[in-house]
């Protein structure tokens, strides 16, 4: 049975449980892709003889274990790892916690050759963008889970594109551990303070309905638009000294989607955790959070940074291979090594929460050719790059060829040198002068 959580130190005690020394810290790297048919280009539905669930049966042959809610299978895991679902069947890889990012790219790339096996001999393909670029019908095909039914009704109320973020977008993201408080405190710093320059260098999500939008990252756009109370920055993070306390005090106060108790999922309205933990949800009056209530209302918040018993880096759109490597090197590099942790967190400390958040409205729209303070984004990504890859360096982690980690950076120094989003690519190469874009990037962008 989870543990009953009595009062607000108890959360604190769970974060500070989460600390980790050095020789125990790994890696895990998450990524999102949409599934379609190849001949009318439309998203799987979750039944069917090419939905989802079809997949599913064929992943258990290959030693994947099914994840049921309500008769329905909503995941699969192995040895570790989960392949999950997103509310529109976008589909995802949690990979199970490594010790180099050699091991985290290996890891994506069995699971993508299992996908691309299954989905080749059912006519599907695996596309690797931010947002789905083709318009579809989006109140059809959504994976039968409580959770997303609850958060479907919510989204409408708090924000103009919750839904086409359940529905259409798909990001990577990288797992971390931390030391202590002092140690979360300038990783979530660097973490929230560098999103755009993350956001710029992934960029990969500007068609939409099939032509080109206003938008180099309109999944940004539209995660910025989903719901300001659990999405974005937490402005505590830059305060001087930000906490395990502070931060949850934030948790404490975001609204809750639901609880579940004996399997059921309980809508509590617009209440929040602290109600909860004083005893005063009124669907469940004088009952206290447990454990588990407490992961799942974190699980339902979405900032750019995320601390469970370790940090999420969430904010790049969803991509090519070469790129899903790319995000884990990017902040192993600048975050596992604590030289070069102290000079990364030196060079932004003074950054301000107005600029970042200015600068993060800026990225969807501009990527690389955005400013802060006068200086080009460009610039200031290559600077952040040399550091990442001295970090890799440092930590000398080779794989059977003798090669460290330094390569998978090589993706994103392009990226940086050329001035280009990889947006701007697609756009250059797939959108004629009618601003129509070719169904060639659906071939052309998947796996």
């Amino acid at each position: 049975m989870s543990k009953i959580l009595e009062n607000k130190e108890q959360i604190i005690k769970y974060f500070e449980e989460g600390s980790k020394p050095k020789q125990l810290w790994k890696i895990g790297t998450e990524h999102e892709k949409f599934l379609y048919h190849l001949d009318t280009l439309k998203p799987i539905d979750y039944h069917g003889k090419k939905g989802i669930k079809s997949l599913f049966k064929l992943l258990k042959k290959k030693g994947w274990k099914e994840v049921i809610e309500d008769k329905n299978p909503i995941a699969l895991k192995n040895k570790g790892s989960t392949i999950s679902l997103e509310p529109r069947c976008q589909i995802e890889l949690s990979g199970g916690t490594v010790k180099s990012v050699h091991e985290t790219c290996k890891q994506a790339k069995t699971y993508l050759d299992q996908l691309k096996t299954i989905c080749t001999k059912k006519k599907l393909g695996i596309l690797g963008m931010g947002y789905y670029p083709k318009n579809f019908k989006k109140k059809e095909g959504w994976v039968p889970k409580k959770r997303y039914s609850i958060m479907k009704k919510r989204m409408k109320m708090t924000g103009s594109h919750g839904l086409e973020m359940m529905s259409s977008t798909c990001c990577i993201q990288t797992n971390l551990d931390y030391a202590n408080e002092n140690d979360m405190f300038k990783k979530v710093r660097i973490g929230f303070a560098l999103q755009p320059f993350v956001t710029a260098l992934f960029a990969n999500s500007s068609i939409i309905n099939k032509k080109k939008s206003k938008f180099l990252s309109y999944r940004s756009y539209v995660w910025s638009n989903t719901d300001k109370k659990r999405c974005g920055i937490i402005p505590e993070v830059f305060s001087k000294k930000f906490t395990f306390e502070k931060y949850v005090s934030y948790l404490l106060k975001v609204p809750m989607y639901f609880v579940v108790k004996d399997g059921k999922y309980i809508e509590v309205g617009n209440q929040n955790f602290e109600d909860f933990l004083n005893g005063k949800l009124k669907k469940i009056p004088k009952q206290l959070p447990t454990l588990k209530d407490l992961e799942n209302h974190i699980s339902t918040i979405f900032t750019d940074v995320r601390i469970k018993q370790y940090i999420e880096m969430r904010g790049a759109d969803s991509g090519s291979w070469n790129r899903i490597c790319s995000l884990p090197a990017f902040w192993v590099g600048l975050l596992y090594n604590k030289t070069i942790l102290d000079q990364t967190f030196l060079m932004l400390k003074n950054w301000k929460l107005e600029e970042i958040s200015q600068l993060n409205m800026d990225i969807q729209k501009y990527g690389l050719k955005s400013k802060l303070r006068g200086k080009k984004i460009q610039n200031i990504c290559i600077e952040i790059l040399k550091l990442a890859q001295k970090g890799l360096s440092l930590r000398n982690c080779l794989n059977k060829n003798k090669k460290n980690e330094e390569h998978f950076l090589n993706t994103l120094f392009d990226i940086a040198n050329s001035g280009l989003t990889p947006a701007e690519e697609l756009i250059d190469e797939y959108v004629d002068k009618n601003n129509n874009c070719s169904d060639k990037i659906f071939v052309d962008n998947s796996y």
